[in-house]
């Protein structure tokens, strides 16, 4: 009966050695062991430990979050090509859908009232933010607009091969018409730039952002295209500088030449920010929160044309 026993004991696993009791649970390490094991882990072997629990364990991530949203530049996003059609609360209620909300504002000249095709968000948490981003160019009212971090000051990539004019635009076509048109040859990024801020009535002429210069170069192969009757030429918007050779010594000199329309921005108004003048210009005067850091330097950003 003794032999049974212990042989079931054997099969089951659970066989005690004679004269001994059950192992006692392991005790818990203390925060200062935890710490010292983790101290010769490098910063990305942290980071993968951190972002694998993260997703996996709700109580992490809103210790994340409570760290990160106490960060505002983190929360806060620069949004610009916007139409002069778009308000505070559109932009509201277009990003309250990837979270709460603590300011969504378009920005107005202080004399004449009118968007400067630029605005902000700030959202609750950091997260909303992360996921408003994702997809950085949304549609709103008839353009493909951008949207960025405020605090981001690195540039965006080179856009000079990614920018179309077109030139000859009916004054009567909308800018919803235009976008349709020219998104036949790739994504867009930003644009159409141009159409009056007050009106929203075309100018005679537009700028298109590709997120893609195979975008770009699909665009203009054809340099005379026909929207609804109307004959328009496009071309890269960097082809208004030529290079011409000087009478002294064969030297090469590079001028500008403004393009087609006389409202097209003139290069020796350009500052370094690639002619969109300090934002600190733009927005509501320094005790409110507006003026930024953010020069945008590449970002295709023309002073909310």
């Amino acid at each position: 009966m003794d032999f049974v026993k212990k042989r079931k004991a054997d099969e089951n696993g659970t066989s005690i050695v004679s004269g001994t009791s059950p192992p006692s649970p392991i005790t818990p390490l203390t925060p200062e062991e935890i710490r010292k094991i983790l101290e010769p882990f490098t910063k990305d072997q942290l980071l993968d430990i951190i972002q694998s629990a993260t997703l996996h364990h709700s109580d992490i991530l809103n210790s994340v979050r409570s760290v990160a949203d106490g960060d505002i530049s983190l929360r806060k996003l620069f949004i610009r090509g916007l139409s002069s059609e778009t308000t505070s609360d559109t932009l509201r209620i277009l990003f309250s859908a990837f979270g709460e909300l603590e300011e969504a504002i378009v920005i107005h000249d202080k004399n004449t009232s009118k968007s400067k095709g630029f605005g902000f968000i700030t959202f609750k948490h950091v997260d909303s933010a992360m996921l408003s981003i994702r997809e950085p160019s949304k549609k709103i009212d008839g353009r493909i607009t951008v949207t960025q971090l405020a605090s981001n000051n690195s540039s965006t990539g080179d856009v000079s091969l990614r920018k179309v004019y077109v030139g000859n635009v009916p004054f009567e076509i909308t800018s919803e018409r235009l976008l349709g048109f020219f998104s036949m040859f790739g994504e867009i990024e930003e644009g159409p730039l141009g159409f009056d801020k007050s009106t929203g009535k075309s100018k005679g002429f537009a700028f298109l952002i590709y997120k893609s210069e195979d975008g770009a170069k699909a665009a203009i192969a054809d340099p005379m295209k026909n929207i609804d009757g109307h004959q328009v030429v496009c071309k890269l918007a960097v082809d208004n500088k030529r290079v011409n050779k000087t009478s002294q010594g064969g030297a090469i000199a590079q001028t500008s030449q403004p393009l087609s329309h006389p409202s097209f921005p003139q290069p020796q108004q350009q500052n370094s920010m690639g002619g969109v003048g300090n934002l600190q210009n733009y927005g509501p005067p320094s005790n409110n929160g507006y003026q930024m850091n953010t020069s945008l330097t590449g970002s295709g950003y023309n002073g909310g044309l």
